[in-house]
């Protein structure tokens, strides 16, 4: 089974893995656990054989000791008599009001709402496991149609809140297509977040649960606390009728976050895992290979904790020179399996264009002369080792 496309975010108190003793309780609440994706999206819709759902995965895995309940927690609004017009061929009009009245009913705890609500929380507080599972759907990720925020739709924050203040161990999974925002994430203890992973998603989201496989995903962006952190904000482009405008240059996701400084909720790389990674003896050496230098960087990585896992090493450039450039860019990675008490040894070779920035009179990538900071860690922002080296690229 493979559990890439899932990240663990967050993991306080080792929440997670779940120790579900037979005869015990487990909660799962959110409409996202009840529901399967792969019939949505645009081009991304595919005719599965069947899809295995959160909820249904938990089922199956934690079997017959074990007594799994369900509540929805919020209430998706019915659809309107869907279009004739597919969704290549909708205005752009109809698809910003369609938007505007899903977003508009989303946020608002009706009456059936509250009393999904309270429903929920009851059953929490009865329960000795509570599992949350909701995120976006295709509603919302979908082509065509762009979000007008990155808020959670359906009113999912105020039941995380209240799930999280009856029962602060609840154990929050996000399904979703692209980063929302979690106002809620410093109450979290544990988050799980998983993209649209297919028709066993449902029984790779159980396994990570239950521990019978150790999360290893990383992150592929940046997950900003809210949009007003995004560059098309922050610069100004965001929103202008008729117009798009882009003027990050090469300054975007982690590069323009890292370089600004942005709190970020998780940077780009993040990712846990239910045992522990030390990284250790770091080696950059230059070397000439058929005429072009290229630069040898290893390192040892031990896995100290208890149980077998997965890391994945990320090695980034960082110019002494910045101007113009970013603090660091990802140039390799490598991802290692290692045994409780393991050690072994990573290398990559870095290219002279690992070295280039973007030449404008020549309209080109072309090597630059200086000293580079080679950085390696477990994220952009999670950096364990770092070394100087002076590289000099002759002209031609």
């Amino acid at each position: 089974m493979k559990n890439c496309g899932m990240i663990l975010l967050k993991n306080e108190d080792q929440v997670l893995p779940l120790q579900a003793e037979s005869g015990c309780k487990v909660a799962v609440i959110g409409a996202n656990a009840a529901a399967i994706h792969s019939n949505g999206g645009g081009s991304a819709e595919i005719k599965a054989l069947y899809e295995i759902s959160p909820l249904m995965g938990i089922k199956k895995l934690l079997g017959g000791n074990v007594k799994v309940s369900y509540a929805p927690g919020y209430v998706i609004p019915d659809k309107k008599e869907a279009s004739e017009i597919n969704w290549q061929a909708a205005s752009t009009e109809t698809a910003e009001n369609t938007e505007k009245e899903s977003t508009v009913s989303g946020r608002t705890l009706d009456e059936k709402q509250q009393e999904a609500l309270a429903e929920a929380v009851a059953l929490a507080k009865a329960s000795d496991i509570v599992i949350f599972v909701g995120g976006l759907n295709h509603d919302f990720d979908v082509e065509g149609l762009d979000r007008v925020n990155m808020k959670l739709p359906y009113g999912q924050d105020e039941v995380i809140d209240a799930l999280l203040k009856a029962v602060p161990d609840t154990v929050v999974c996000m399904y979703a297509g692209a980063p929302v925002e979690m106002p809620w994430a410093e109450k979290a203890k544990a988050i799980l977040w998983s993209y649209y992973a297919g028709m066993e998603g449902g029984t790779a989201l159980a396994e990570i649960l239950s521990g019978k496989v150790n999360p290893s995903g990383k992150l592929a962006e940046t997950f900003i606390r809210d949009a007003s952190q995004c560059p098309a904000h922050t610069i100004g482009t965001f929103g202008k009728k008729d117009r798009v405008e882009y003027r990050e240059g090469v300054m975007v996701g982690y590069r323009y976050y890292d370089t600004k400084k942005t709190d970020v909720l998780f940077p780009f790389g993040h990712g846990l895992s239910y045992t522990a990674f030390t990284y250790n003896d770091l080696e950059i050496i230059r070397q000439q290979e058929n005429g072009r230098q290229t630069v040898k960087v290893s390192c040892s990585v031990t896995n100290t904790g208890e149980h077998a896992g997965k890391e994945t090493v990320q090695i980034y450039v960082a110019p002494e020179q910045k101007k113009d450039r970013p603090v660091h860019e990802l140039k390799a990675f490598e991802k290692v399996g290692l045994d409780a008490g393991e050690t072994k040894r990573i290398c990559v070779i870095l290219e002279e264009r690992d070295f280039s920035h973007y030449d404008t009179d020549k309209k080109m990538p072309v090597p630059v002369n200086g000293t580079y900071e080679i950085q390696v860690g477990a994220s952009s922002t999670d950096i364990c080792l770092c070394g100087k080296i002076d590289l000099f690229f002759a002209e031609g």
